[in-house]
């Protein structure tokens, strides 16, 4: 992948973000790290279905709604909260 590459589809998981940005409002900031990796691998597990289904354009979704999650987790770790809660999502995952 080159660097072109690399900022068209940041820009694309960016733009998506900033228009979903009022369903997510800050409450991912009161997601456990470990949930919101959970939620990240459904939706990775999902968008493989829609690939097997050649659904693209719902894989699509699903892969930027995951690396949306992924990055709200970096950003969770990064200002320390590392935490980790069990709770019915993450138990189903680990």
């Amino acid at each position: 992948m080159n660097a072109n590459e690399f900022e068209k589809v940041f820009e694309e998981v960016k733009a998506k973000i900033a228009e979903r940005n009022s369903l997510y409002d800050s409450t991912w900031k009161e997601i456990p790290v470990n949930d919101l990796i959970a939620v990240a691998r459904v939706k990775t597990y999902r968008a493989s279905t829609m690939l097997i289904k050649n659904e693209f354009s719902k894989l699509i979704d699903d892969l930027i709604d995951a690396i949306a999650y992924l990055i709200f987790a970096r950003i969770l770790i990064e200002n320390g909260k590392r935490e980790v809660k069990t709770n019915e999502v993450s138990d189903l995952w680990v």
